[in-house]
C-alpha cells in the first residue's frame, strides 16, 4: 500500500545544541544554555557511572534545542513539505542529552520514532480508507553534526526494526570519521564550544563527557607521530600525562571506586565501538532506497584544523594541533577544507558507507543576500553550527525530502569529483 502522506520528519541536533536543566531543584535550574549559563561542573558526569551527573543529588535533563540554529530549518521543513494548511506534515525536534554515549541515545531516538509514528496516525490524512493509521508509515530523518552519527548508529544498532521504520535520511555536517576539535576540547577545554578562551574548569568537563570521545579522527592522516612515538587515538598511551591526572584528581575528589586509567580506557574503548560500528553500516540493508535514500550535506570553504601532531615533550606523548587551514580555492580540488569544525576528510564517511561522489558541498559562497542573520551566525559560531541556516542547505534539504520541489538548485560535489553520483531525487545541477 502506498503512503499517500508525506512522511514525518525528526531532526536531530548536534552536539551541546541542546539546552540542559537540574529537575532536582524546585523549579528546575538551566546548568548549560546557549550562551549565558554554562555550569560546567554540574554537567561532569559521575567517574563510577557516566550516566549521572558527579554532583549529586542531581537530575540533569534535556530541554529544547537551540531555536537561533534549528527553528529555521525546522519552519521549513514544516511549511515547504506540508501540500494543505489542514493537512500538516509533523515535523519534531529531538532533544536530547548530548553529554551522555551515543549508542544510549539512539536506542532513546528508536522509542522517539514509535512516538512520532503513533501521533502522526492520530491524524485523519494520515488514516487509510478504513481510519486505520497507515500500515507502512515510516519516518524521514535530518541529522546536524553528531545527529547523523546517532542515526547511522541507530540503523546498524536497530537494523531490524529501522528497516520498518525510516525512508529517507539527510545528514548535515556530520563528522562521519571525526573532527580534530574533539582533542582539542579533550587537551586544552571547551572554548570553541563556548566562544572564550578555554578554562580548567571546561577542560575538566571535556574530560570526562563520553560523546567527545565519539567524535575523535579516524581519517587517514589525521593523527602524525613523531618516529617513536605511539599514534592510536584510542590508546591511553598516545594521549598527554596531563589527561590522567585530571580523571586521577577526579575520582578522589569524588571518591571514585573505579581507576583513573581504567576511566580514561572505557572512554575510548566505547568510543572506539562507536566509530567501527557506525563504519559497518550497510544502507542496501536498511533502507528502502539504499544510498540513494541519504543525502549527505558537507560544509566546505572554512579554516578547519585538519590534523594533529603527537610531539614528544618533557619526555612524553603530547598533542599539537597546528592552526586551521583552507585551500578550498577557485578550482576548488583541494581536499584540505572544512566548515571550521569537521574537516573535509572527517566528513566523508568510509566509501562501504558512502562513495565521495555522493557528497553535496556547500561554502560560505552559497549564504543569500538576504541571509544577514545566518551570516552573522556563521561569523559568530562558525559555519559549521550555521549550516542548517543555510537556505541552500534547507531547499536540498527539503528537495530530497519530497522531489516535487522544482525550483532550480545548484550544488558543489566533493574535491576531486568531476561527475557526482547524487540521488536521483535531488535533480540539481553543479555549481562551477
Amino acid at each position: 500500500m502506498t503512503v499517500a502522506a508525506q512522511p514525518p520528519v525528526i531532526v536531530l541536533p548536534g552536539i551541546t545544541a541542546t539546552g540542559l536543566e537540574d529537575f532536582y531543584p524546585i523549579p528546575p535550574e538551566e546548568v548549560w544554555t546557549a550562551v549565558l549559563t554554562k555550569h560546567f561542573d554540574r554537567i561532569s558526569l559521575h567517574p563510577d557511572d557516566v550516566r549521572y551527573e558527579a554532583l549529586e543529588p542531581a537530575r540533569i535533563q534535556p530541554r529544547q534545542p537551540f531555536g537561533i540554529i534549528y527553528e529555521d530549518l525546522v519552519d521549513a521543513l514544516r511549511h515547504d513539505l506540508t501540500r494543505r494548511h489542514d493537512r500538516p506534515t509533523p515535523v519534531f525536534l529531538l532533544a536530547y542529552d548530548w553529554r551522555q554515549d551515543c549508542r544510549a541515545t539512539s536506542m532513546q531516538l528508536d522509542s522517539f520514532i514509535d512516538e512520532v509514528l503513533a501521533r502522526t496516525g492520530l491524524l485523519p490524512h494520515y488514516r487509510d480508507a478504513d481510519n486505520k493509521p497507515f500500515p507502512n508509515m515510516r519516518v524521514d530523518l535530518v541529522g546536524h553534526s553528531m545527529g547523523g552519527l546517532i542515526i547511522a548508529d541507530y540503523l546498524v544498532r536497530m537494523r531490524d526494526a529501522a528497516k520498518k521504520k525510516v525512508r529517507r535520511v539527510v545528514s548535515i555536517g556530520t563528522p562521519f570519521q571525526g573532527s580534530l576539535d574533539a582533542i582539542a576540547k579533550v587537551t586544552t577545554g571547551m572554548g570553541s564550544f563556548t566562544e572564550a578562551p578555554p578554562r580548567d574548569r571546561e577542560r575538566e568537563a571535556a574530560r570526562t563527557i563520553p560523546a567527545i570521545y565519539q567524535l575523535l579522527p579516524t581519517f587517514s592522516a589525521a593523527i602524525q607521530p613523531d618516529p617513536g612515538l605511539p599514534g592510536d587515538i584510542f590508546s591511553v598511551g598516545t594521549w598527554q600525562p596531563t589527561i590522567l591526572q585530571t580523571l586521577a584528581e577526579y575520582v578522589r575528589q569524588h571518591k571514585a571506586r573505579i581507576e583513573a586509567e581504567d576511566l580514561f580506557t572505557n572512554y575510548l574503548t566505547a568510543a572506539k565501538e562507536f566509530r567501527v560500528k557506525g563504519d559497518s553500516l550497510n544502507l542496501g540493508n536498511v533502507l528502502p532506497e539504499g544510498r540513494d535514500g541519504w543525502m549527505a550535506i558537507v560544509g566546505v570553504g572554512a579554516p578547519t584544523r585538519q590534523l594533529a601532531k603527537v610531539i614528544k615533550y618533557q619526555g612524553k606523548p603530547w598533542f599539537d594541533i597546528p592552526e586551521p587551514l583552507d585551500l578550498w580555492d577557485d578550482d576548488h580540488q583541494s581536499p584540505v577544507t572544512g566548515d571550521g569544525t569537521v574537516p573535509f576528510l572527517g566528513a566523508c564517511p568510509k566509501p562501504s558507507v558512502l562513495e565521495k561522489g555522493r557528497l553535496v558541498c556547500v561554502s560560505p559562497d552559497e549564504f543569500g543576500l538576504l541571509e544577514i542573520r545566518d551570516r552573522v551566525l556563521a561569523k559568530t559560531a562558525g559555519f559549521h553550527a550555521a549550516l542548517p541556516t543555510v537556505n541552500l542547505v534547507q531547499r536540498l534539504t527539503i528537495r530530497f525530502l519530497n522531489p516535487r520541489f522544482d525550483t532550480d538548485l545548484k550544488a558543489r560535489p566533493a574535491p576531486g569529483v568531476t561527475k557526482p553520483v547524487w540521488p536521483p531525487a535531488l535533480k540539481i545541477e553543479v555549481l562551477s
